[in-house]
């Protein structure tokens, strides 16, 4: 009777953590809505090399991966978007610069533009 009550006890722990492990997994590149209510809206890209182009009237795109093996994406850049240098606000032209550098990018995962641009 003992071992049956142990076994019981180890299967059930052993259920909870894999419904555990289940919710925590949140994709990347897809919206996610888990029962707990959070909801993913931005995602991050750490550019190494950053590709971008901007017009004068500050709309543009970016390119870039989320890691070496993923396929290129384009976010676009609108004159709402923000630039920060080392916590900064400064005007969006100056992102320009970055072309080739580091920099990172948020951008909202359902409309693809850019939230805001870091150096």
């Amino acid at each position: 009777m003992k071992i049956r009550i142990q076994a019981l006890f180890t299967l059930l722990i052993l259920l909870a953590t894999t419904q555990v492990n289940a919710f925590s997994y949140i994709s990347e590149n897809t919206i996610s809505n888990i029962n707990q209510k959070i909801i993913k809206t931005h995602n991050a890209i750490r550019s190494v090399s950053l590709r971008i182009r901007m017009e004068d009237d500050l709309h543009g795109t970016i390119e870039s991966k989320n890691c070496s093996f993923c396929k290129t994406i384009r976010i676009k850049i609108t004159p709402n978007t923000k630039a920060y240098a080392n916590n900064i606000s400064v005007p969006l032209r100056q992102a320009k610069n970055r072309i080739g550098r580091y920099a990172t990018i948020v951008y909202e995962l359902k409309t693809k533009k850019v939230s805001t641009i870091r150096w």
